[in-house]
């Protein structure tokens, strides 16, 4: 692993977020969907463009909304299979979605949402984690090339360092896995690093989840851009002592 290198300044991203919940319940649907939206502060600094952050938030909401009213339709589909004389053959389905803001510097926005979908068992039926990757300057979506300065060979950067943790704990992974990474591999952003993901059951039991690993900037630096490899300059952290 490449050894570490000073890290560069950065702004924060003076950006509101606000928080949004919807639910409901019926005798065989319930959902609990929580999702965000994004404004800029009136008396910020940085603004991004409204329309940018606009389109972010309605993406963010139609993905959610989507997965709800799809396991919505998908209960629908099997309790009308059900005889009216068989009531307790009816299965209770119902959705859930979480979000983190967890990247917000440099004009640079990553955020996830988790979404859950239950159908009578006490494991979720669907486990799925969406991200979202922006450049608020240009509205473009952050792509993993973008994340790696010109030059590094971040496929095989990655691929190595995946490769290396499933090899140090074999017994939590499926026997033999094989695993590629590509261009459109899921990720967020962290402060500290870039973390790639694989869905619930890709290369692991569906029990244990999401699949993450994190490639830490400190460790990763000199291939690191040092537009996600920053320390935030205009917000000072609090620190608690006991």
């Amino acid at each position: 692993m490449a050894n570490s290198q000073s890290v560069s300044n950065c702004l924060y991203n003076l950006i509101y977020t606000d928080f949004n919940e919807e639910f409901s319940r019926n005798s065989t649907f319930y959902y609990n969907i929580q999702y965000p939206s994004f404004f800029n502060f009136s008396n910020g600094y940085f603004f991004a463009n409204p329309s940018i952050l606009n389109n972010v938030s309605t993406l963010i909401k139609e993905d959610v909304n989507d997965f709800r009213d799809g396991l919505a339709k998908e209960e629908q589909d099997y309790n009308s299979t059900v005889s009216n004389d068989k009531p307790e053959e009816k299965r209770i389905y119902s959705a859930f979605s979480n979000f983190a803001v967890t990247f917000n510097k440099n004009h640079l926005l990553s955020v996830i949402v988790n979404v859950l979908g239950f159908s009578g068992n006490s494991l979720p039926k669907y486990d799925t984690l969406y991200n979202y990757n922006y450049d608020l300057l240009t509205g473009n979506k952050i792509a993993l090339k973008d994340i790696f300065n010109p030059g590094v060979d971040y496929i095989k950067v990655i691929t190595d360092y995946v490769s290396y943790k499933i090899n140090q704990n074999k017994d939590l992974y499926f026997e033999n896995v094989e695993f590629f990474i590509t261009d459109d591999q899921a990720f967020y952003l962290e402060d500290d690093g870039l973390v790639v993901y694989f869905d619930a059951g890709q290369i692991a039991k569906e029990e244990f989840g999401t699949s993450k690993f994190k490639l830490t900037f400190s460790k990763f630096a000199p291939y690191i851009h040092p537009r996600f490899y920053c320390e935030g300059t205009n917000l000072k952290r609090r620190i608690y002592r006991r």
